[in-house]
């Protein structure tokens, strides 16, 4: 096992579960997509979550964006008015 493994283990005891629906579109992203793995997953999206609860940033700018997890998560850590604007 290593070092960064027992980090990531210590952080996924720590963190709030995955919501259903982020559970339902990860799994989807592998099943349905070409490159899953580009994907952000539990750990990631709740660090990202948690950066934006601790920075309470005025905006939140994602560029590029696989299946929405990632963005999703951002969102969840949003404390203002929601906004948000998609371009392909």
């Amino acid at each position: 096992m290593k070092e960064t493994d027992a980090i990531d283990e210590y952080i996924l005891r720590h963190i709030d579960e995955e919501s259903d629906y982020l559970k339902a579109l990860y799994r989807d992203t592998h099943v349905k997509l070409l490159r899953p793995r580009m994907a952000s997953g539990h750990l990631q999206g709740r660090m990202l979550k948690m950066f934006v609860r601790m920075i309470r940033p005025r905006q939140v700018l994602e560029i590029g964006t696989y299946s929405g997890y990632s963005a999703l998560c951002l969102a969840e850590g949003w404390k203002r008015e929601p906004c948000c604007t998609h371009s392909r």
